[in-house]
Parts: structure tokens; sequence; C-alpha cells
């Protein structure tokens, strides 16, 4: 006799729209690992990792099939890996991001994040560096996301930090050359870290959470374009008033959905159940594009006269859904616009109708940032690091958390088409202005926080 918790999901019982878990992130506390001496470091941190999250992915695939929703991709999360990285230099922390991709294969993840670097009051010799190592991990590791909180509302940004992040994005690029400059994929900058989560781009701030926290991030694009249509074939006349009700609903059963997998996933593996994330994301699966569900909305293309508003009502309606689905939904629903991962938005890149420029817009409006953009592979890294000054700036303006990933694409031009494999797609590479003038960010200092 089936439960009702899974009857929600029967489809002889009920109507559900299509729903893809995007991710379940297992956080783990590693604080009291921290040793001086690497070897034991390194097999305190395996050891954790395999004991901790052995049985993760196969509690996600049973939990999975029995609730028929697709998780699409399991993660673990290490913490806090910036303070256990103190007083080892760049070889050995390269030998520590080894051993956590090491782990992630045994247990079979598909990513492993941690590898966080938090420098947006000062930089610590430990973050230096893990910084300066960058482009040997990510072009030795495979599974390892890392990331680099650069802003923050409260403290501002300094444009020292983000000098040498252009170059390491640079050079992280030119390191994984063989692979269309694929590391620099896994590298985020971010702004506005949520203590509370959700996770960003994998990573899951510890402090003030358990040694094992379940976290799932539900895109709601599926559920809300099935809502859309069902909406107009009973009226295809119908308002955007009409259509923001049914965007809720659809919104409403996502994150329900994604708490009670993720309720579940934590009793079985005994963890702490943390926060969902209702976010419109995108993923390279058909049908699951912005681009074709703002299309559903009357925008002609991404990025002409009306995204901005059409995203608006978008992320509204979700921010509202999901604070009133459940009180484990994290306070930072976003829209999600990588373009290595929407088809939609490649296609608007290639007709012109999207630029970087539009893309930055969009994040007063929901955007998260500038993810996964690809771009040309001569841009100089005093120009990715200006790009990072001016996203950072808009998410310390607005008080929002901000990501900002860019893939230089060593050898490829502003136009010329790009392929990454299964999991990311391909792409058009995106026209950057660029100039050869860098006197702003090579002035330093500091650009103070916005009160």
């Amino acid at each position: 006799m089936p439960s009702r918790r899974h009857s929600l999901l029967d489809p002889h019982t009920a109507a559900f729209p299509p729903l893809e878990v995007r991710t379940v992130t297992l956080s783990l506390n590693a604080a009291d690992l921290g040793d001086r001496n690497l070897h034991r470091l390194c097999e305190g941190l395996y050891q954790r990792i395999v004991q901790r999250a052995g049985s993760f992915v196969a509690v996600c695939g049973n939990v999975s099939a029995e609730f028929g929703v697709p998780i699409l991709q399991r993660r673990v999360c290490v913490n806090p890996l910036d303070r256990l990285a103190e007083g080892f230099g760049t070889d050995d922390v390269v030998n520590i991001a080894r051993t956590l991709d090491g782990a992630a294969a045994h247990v079979h993840v598909d990513q492993i994040a941690g590898y966080l670097a938090r420098v947006p009051h000062g930089i610590s010799a430990g973050a230096r560096q893990l910084i300066l190592a960058l482009p040997l991990v990510l072009s030795q590791t495979e599974r390892v996301q890392a990331a680099v909180e650069a802003a923050s509302s409260a403290s501002g940004m300094s444009l020292g930090v983000l000098d040498l992040l252009g170059h390491k994005v640079k050079e992280t690029a030119e390191a994984s050359a063989h692979r269309q400059g694929i590391g620099a994929a896994k590298l985020a900058v971010l702004a506005n870290l949520p203590n509370e989560g959700p996770p960003i781009c994998g990573v899951c701030p510890g402090d003030g959470w358990g040694d094992a926290v379940i976290h799932v991030s539900v895109s709601a694009v599926g559920a809300i374009r099935h809502a859309v249509e069902q909406r107009q074939l009973q009226c295809d006349q119908a308002d955007l008033g009409v259509l923001a009700a049914d965007i809720k609903a659809a919104a409403f059963q996502a994150a329900r959905v994604a708490e009670l997998i993720g309720q579940e996933i934590a009793q079985r593996l005994g963890a702490d159940f943390g926060c969902i994330d209702v976010s419109l994301a995108p993923t390279v699966r058909p049908g699951q594009t912005i681009a074709e569900l703002l299309q559903r909305l009357g925008i002609a293309s991404f990025g002409s006269p009306g995204t901005a508003a059409a995203l608006m009502l978008l992320w509204s309606a979700m921010r509202t859904a999901g604070a009133f689905a459940s009180t484990s939904a994290a306070n930072h629903a976003a829209v999600l616009l990588p373009i290595l991962r929407d088809a939609g938005l490649v296609a608007a890149t290639e007709a012109g109708s999207l630029a970087i420029e539009h893309l930055e817009h969009l994040a007063t409006v929901g955007g998260l940032g500038l993810d996964l953009l690809p771009v040309p592979g001569d841009i100089t890294p005093a120009t990715l690091s200006a790009i990072l000054a001016d996203q950072l700036a808009t998410a310390v303006v607005n008080r929002r958390p901000a990501v900002v990933r860019l893939v230089p694409v060593p050898g490829k031009r502003a136009g010329e088409r790009v392929s990454f494999g299964r999991d990311l797609g391909d792409a058009v590479v995106l026209d950057v202005p660029s100039v050869a003038d860098s006197t702003f960010i090579q002035r330093g200092g500091r650009i103070p926080g916005f009160r």
C-alpha cells in the first residue's frame, strides 16, 4: 500500500507537472580534522567523505525511483576547507584537492565542493594559497568545484583581489586548453554568499549547521512551463495576472516535492535536513530552457524588449510560492542563466538578441549573475577583472547573492562555436568589449560597501 507521501506523485491519483531535482547536496563538517600534517589531514578528509557519503548516491537513486522524480546531480560539500588549509603551501593545497577528487570518485558523486576562499573583508595566507593553486587544481581534477567569495554588501570589494582573480581565471582556462578551457567553468566568483543557504555552485557554508546536512535544489522550469501550457490550452488569451497565479501554484508544488525528497534522503542517511532552493534554472535536457519558457509568455526572443519584465514575473511568483510552501525554503530564489546549459540562450546569442550587457542588466530582476559565459580566448586578465567588478558591484548594491563564471576559450574568437560535451553542451563565444587600458583595476584599493 503506497504511503500518502508517495501518492502525491502518483499520476493515477493526481495530475503532477514534470519536475526535476537539479541537485541534492550532502554538506559535511570537517572542522575537527584540522592537522598540520598533510598526510593525516588528507587521510582524515578522505575517510570522512567515504564513510559519510558512501551510500549517498544509492539512497538518492532509490528515493528518486520511489518518487518518480529524476535527480540530475549528487554533490558533496566539505567545510571549512579554507581554514583547514591555513599554513599549507600551493603544492599542499593541490594534494588536498586531489584527495577530495579521489574521495568523490570513490563514492560516485558528480561534484565535490568546499574549495572556497572567503575574501570579501581581506585575504588571509590560507585563502591566498587556495587562489594561487586554482589553475593546477582545476586542470588536474575532474569533480572539484572551486569558489571565491570576493565581495559583500557590508564590506564592498577589493580591487587587488579582483586583479588576482582575473589572472587566475585566464590561467585556469589556459591550463585546460586541451579541453576548451573547461577548468574555468569550475571556478565561481561570488558575492554575498548566504550562510543560511541555498548551495550556490555547490558551496554550502558550514557555520551554524550540523555535521551532515542535506540541501535540495529544484528547477521549476518544467513545472511552470507545463502550467502555462495547460492554461493556454484553456484560454489562449489568458493575461499575465492569471498566468502568475498558475506559476505560483506550479512553484508551490515543486517546493513541496523537493522538501519531501530532501527529508526522505536525510532520514535514510541519518543527516539533518537543511534547505530547499526553488529557482528557475535550465538544464541540457529537452524542454528545460528558460528561453522557451519566456516564448510561452510572449517574448519573441530571449533578450528582446520585455525579457526583464517577464523574468520579474517569474521571479516574484517563485519567491512567494517557495516561502508559502516550506519554512525550509531559502530566501534567495533566483533565475539562473547559464549560457552553456540553455540551448535557447545559445540561440539568442547567435541571433544577436542577447549580449553580455543584457545579462548584466537581468541581475536586477532575479538573475544570479554571469554564469558559464564563454568569452574569447584572447581576453585580457584586466578585462576579466573589470567584468567581475561590474557584476559584483550590482550584487553589493542590491544586497543579493551573485555568481560569475567566465570561461575564456583558448583559440576561439567571438561568434565561433564551442562544444563542452554532454554536461555543458554547445555554445557560441560572446563578444566582450575589451580595451588595453587596465588603469582602473590596477589602481587597487577597496570599493566600500553599500550600507
